[in-house]
């Protein structure tokens, strides 16, 4: 996200920003490698287009840009990297994708989610500050408020706060990311749905408030 408020002020282009992050990203792919890692998988960007930030700028045909270009080129240059260096376990997680399969009415109703557009937190702030002509500017005064404004129901809503998709959906894609490995160590692969959010929702109760974690002593 750090390089986006450039490319939209147009001091950086997409085609140097796909290539810079996606060069970094097998990078450190090897790095993994070379240090005895057998099972790496990467997961590509979001759809920025959907988070709230990007709407109250109107920027969403410019995100959708920037994820597209990106999203093609780490996908090429991976699959590319997978084959050369014989790793015996590799995969993409299209967290685009899930985000976009997650944001259906279905899977939003079976989450208790009835807001997918705005952020429980500092949202009001953000809408105050959209008439700025500085990304950045946006960003620093979003996160640098003492006492953010914090909306009455949090669980129903997508987004936590500007940027980011709020505990329901943490959790809904941590639990789709372990039936990914667990099967694919089996041999098997999992196939992205609406119908298997909604079971991996019904089975983990992820439309209920999450206990608090046990006090360490």
């Amino acid at each position: 996200m750090n390089a986006i408020p450039d490319i939209l002020d147009n001091k950086l282009s997409i085609g140097s920003f796909a290539k810079s992050l996606s060069d970094k990203v097998v990078s450190q792919l090897q790095m993994l490698k070379n240090a005895g890692f057998k099972n790496i998988y990467v997961a590509n960007i979001p759809p920025l287009d959907k988070i709230p930030l990007m709407i109250m700028q109107k920027q969403t045909k410019e995100a959708r840009t920037i994820v597209s270009a990106y999203n093609q080129l780490l996908l090429a240059k991976t699959d590319i990297w997978a084959k050369a260096s014989n790793i015996s376990n590799f995969a993409m997680l299209d967290m685009n994708m899930f985000l976009q399969t997650a944001l259906s009415k279905t899977v939003t109703n079976a989450l208790g989610i009835s807001d997918t557009t705005n952020s429980c937190v500092g949202g009001e702030i953000l809408e105050l500050l959209t008439g700025s002509s500085s990304w950045t500017s946006l960003l620093d005064s979003e996160f640098n408020i003492k006492e953010a404004i914090i909306c009455s129901d949090p669980q129903a809503h997508f987004f936590w706060d500007p940027l980011h998709p709020a505990d329901r959906v943490h959790r809904l894609f941590g639990y789709y990311v372990n039936d990914v490995i667990t099967e694919r160590i089996r041999g098997n692969t999992v196939t992205l749905s609406e119908d298997l959010l909604i079971q991996l929702i019904s089975k983990n109760k992820l439309n209920t408030i999450p206990p608090r974690p046990a006090s360490l002593s």
